[in-house]
């Protein structure tokens, strides 16, 4: 799957309309962000069924006023509409994918009854 370039709207369907979606927040003179590219490029050709996106910080600077995004890059993981995991830096290829593979197998019911969210 190709990385998405969200803005809040586009962002907000993502969430809703899938499993887990993955989130960068960069900034385009950001060095740490440009060598995490291929990293992060790399991931989304491997989980097809995950969408991964970037957010522009400039640009969109009140999303990440938001979510609070004090750094880039910076990764935020949905899984189910819920925030699972948020973290600034570029973390390396297999640190990449533990997230990944712990937000698939986090015991999402667990995590809605530690957040006092009701099951529908």
């Amino acid at each position: 799957m190709s990385i998405q370039e969200l803005s809040p709207y586009s962002l907000e369907h993502a969430i809703v309309s899938h499993d887990i979606v993955i989130v960068q927040f960069y900034a385009s003179w950001c060095t740490a962000c440009q060598a995490f590219e291929p990293v992060f490029d790399s991931a989304a050709s491997h989980h097809p069924d995950v969408v991964f996106a970037r957010i522009n910080a400039d640009r969109e600077q009140e999303l990440a006023r938001e979510f609070e995004i004090k750094a880039v890059p910076t990764l935020i993981v949905f899984r189910e509409k819920i925030m699972v995991f948020k973290e600034a830096g570029a973390p390396p290829p297999p640190i990449l994918e533990d997230v990944i593979r712990q937000a698939r197998t986090l015991d999402m019911g667990e995590v809605r009854r530690d957040l006092g969210i009701l099951e529908s």
